[in-house]
């Protein structure tokens, strides 16, 4: 059990919560976590560099000047890589980076990097956090006063609000993300995790079934979609 700080509204801790990390496993899987983070990296990666080749340069294929006689290198033509507005050797050009993971393999990676952030103290608790209408200057105070405006935070939600959403968009480094759709990368990157109380009791049966009642309704949307 770990014992996380509650914070109110206004930023002010008021008490502390107990909370039994185990649901997300006994120890840290740091291979998997690192594996995962690895392919979330490489799918962020555009991979439109390009560099122009010998084929690509503009330009004749005549010699700069005659092969002999002249006591300077030989040279082959102008658009070498080695000549001045040439072309470039062994330069990017564009390609495709993106690793698939599997489905489980992205659950177990979200797990360790949940339970990493629980054993290191790294998440606290928010009671009574609400928008009717986005409000930037209200999460921001509550941000500083609570201490959590030092670093990066990543905010976990129980589901999707747009009005909490609005308000923190233009705070520096910091995220907001429903529960479904949080991922290992984000955990780890961000320095600390806060969640609203809901979003708390929400963790307390674990990821796979909170994953997969997404999963549900994401599908029963699709398919309610499809019959229109």
């Amino acid at each position: 059990m770990v014992e996380l700080q509650v914070y109110d509204a206004e930023g002010k801790a008021t008490s502390k919560v107990q909370f039994d990390e185990s649901v997300f496993g006994d120890k840290v899987k740091s291979k998997t976590l690192r594996e995962v983070v690895y392919a979330y990296e490489a799918n962020l990666r555009q991979g439109n560099a390009n560099s122009k080749n010998l084929s690509d340069v503009s330009g004749s294929n005549k010699k700069p000047f005659k092969q002999k006689g002249t006591g300077r290198a030989r040279q082959g033509q102008k658009r070498a890589p080695h000549r001045h507005k040439g072309s470039v050797a062994h330069g990017p050009h564009p390609r495709s980076f993106p690793v698939d993971v599997p489905a489980k393999m992205r659950r177990l990676a979200l797990e360790s990097a949940l339970l990493s952030k629980f054993k290191d103290a790294e998440v606290a608790v928010v009671e009574g956090l609400s928008f009717d209408k986005p409000k930037t200057a209200k999460l921001a105070r509550m941000l500083s006063k609570s201490g959590l405006a030092a670093g990066s935070v990543l905010i976990g939600l129980p589901k999707a609000d747009e009005n909490f959403y609005m308000s923190s968009r233009n705070i520096p480094r910091t995220l907001v993300r429903p529960l479904p759709q949080l991922n290992a990368y984000e955990v780890i990157k961000q320095r600390r995790l806060l969640l609203t109380r809901e979003a708390l009791d929400a963790l307390k049966g674990g990821l796979k079934p909170l994953l997969a009642q997404a999963a549900e309704a994401s599908r029963a949307t699709a398919k309610a979609k499809a019959a229109k």
